[in-house]
C-alpha cells in the first residue's frame, strides 16, 4: 500500500504540474493578443499549490517521515478516472484538437454518479469514525485543510449547476465540463481525510505541507471568485471560451487550456457553462459561445 500512496500522488504532482506549465505557456503566448486571463491566472495559482502538496506528500512517505493511512489510497484513486479523463482533454486542446466531448441526453452511469458519490462519502466518514482514535488540536496546516474542504466544495457547487443549467439548451453535456466537476469534489474530500489523519495524530504537523496548503486557502478563493463571477457573467474570459478570439484581436481564434462559459438561452437558469461544446447538429469543431 505505501508504493500505491507514493505513485499515485507523485503521479498526481506531476500531472497538477505539467497543466499548470501549459496553461502559462498558453497566457504567455496569448496575452498580447488577447490580454490577461483570470481562469487562467487562476488555474496556475491551483495547479502550483495541489501539485506540490502530492509531491511533498508522496516524498515524505518515501523518506518514512509520514504514516500511510488507507483512507488517502481509496481517496486518491476514486477522484483519479475524473482526473485523467479532464487531464487528456486538455492536452488534446492544447495541441490544437477539440478539447471535449459532446455527451447526448442522460445515460444511466451520468445518473448514478451523485449516488455513487454519496455513499462513497457516507462510507468514508463511517471508516474514519470506526477507525476510534483520539482527535487532537487543530493545527495551521488542519485549518488550512477544511477551508480548502470548504472552497473546493462551494467551486465544485458552481461547476456542476452550470452544467445542470445547459443541460436542456446544449441537449446533453460537456465531458470536460462534468470531469471538472468532479475533480473539485473528490479534491475536497482528499484534504478532508488529510485534515482528519492529522487531527488523530496519524499524519504529524509538518512545515513543508503547512506552508503549501496555507498558500492553496488564497489560491482557491480566487479560483472561486473567477468561477463565480464567469457563471454569473460578470466578466468574459478568452481562456475560458475556446475558438473565441478577443474582441479586437486579429490573432485566430485557437483553442486554449481553459473550458468554455457561455450564456445560457432564456429560461435555463442564469449564469455561465462550463466546458460546453457544440449541439450535436453543429459541426464537430464549433464552439457555443457568445459575448456579454
Amino acid at each position: 500500500m505505501t508504493a500505491a500512496v507514493v505513485f499515485f500522488n507523485i503521479l498526481l504532482g506531476l500531472v497538477y504540474t505539467m497543466y499548470g506549465t501549459m496553461t502559462l505557456l498558453e497566457m504567455a503566448r496569448s496575452h498580447q493578443t488577447r490580454g490577461f486571463s483570470h481562469f487562467g491566472a487562476a488555474w496556475i495559482a491551483m495547479a502550483f499549490t495541489c501539485g506540490p502538496h502530492h509531491w511533498a506528500h508522496g516524498i515524505h512517505v518515501i523518506e518514512g517521515s509520514t504514516a500511510v493511512g488507507t483512507l488517502d489510497l481509496v481517496a486518491v484513486l476514486f477522484g483519479l478516472p475524473a482526473g485523467v479523463i479532464w487531464f487528456a482533454l486538455r492536452v488534446e486542446a492544447y495541441r490544437g484538437g477539440r478539447g471535449d466531448r459532446h455527451v447526448s441526453g442522460t445515460p444511466g452511469w451520468l445518473m448514478a454518479l451523485p449516488t455513487v458519490f454519496g455513499i462513497y462519502v457516507t462510507a468514508l466518514v463511517a471508516a474514519a469514525i470506526g477507525l476510534g482514535a483520539t482527535i487532537g488540536d487543530a493545527t495551521v496546516g488542519v485549518i488550512a485543510n477544511f477551508m480548502l474542504v470548504g472552497l473546493y466544495s462551494a467551486i465544485g457547487y458552481y461547476l456542476a449547476r452550470t452544467q445542470l443549467a445547459n443541460r436542456r439548451p446544449l441537449g446533453g453535456w460537456s465531458l470536460s465540463g462534468l470531469a471538472l466537476a468532479v475533480v473539485f469534489p473528490t479534491c475536497a474530500v482528499m484534504h478532508g481525510i488529510y485534515a482528519f489523519y492529522e487531527l488523530n495524530g496519524t499524519y504529524l504537523p509538518d512545515g513543508h505541507m503547512t506552508a503549501i496548503d496555507v498558500l492553496a486557502v488564497p489560491a482557491a478563493m480566487y479560483f472561486l471568485w473567477v468561477v463565480h463571477a464567469l457563471y454569473r457573467g460578470d466578466f468574459r474570459d478568452w481562456n475560458g471560451a475556446p475558438g473565441t478570439e478577443r474582441s479586437g484581436s486579429d490573432e485566430p481564434p485557437g483553442p486554449s487550456p481553459g473550458p468554455t462559459f457561455k450564456r445560457t438561452p432564456p429560461k435555463a437558469l442564469p449564469g455561465a457553462s462550463l466546458g460546453t461544446v457544440a449541439a450535436p447538429e453543429a459541426p464537430l469543431d464549433a464552439r457555443m459561445s457568445a459575448r456579454p
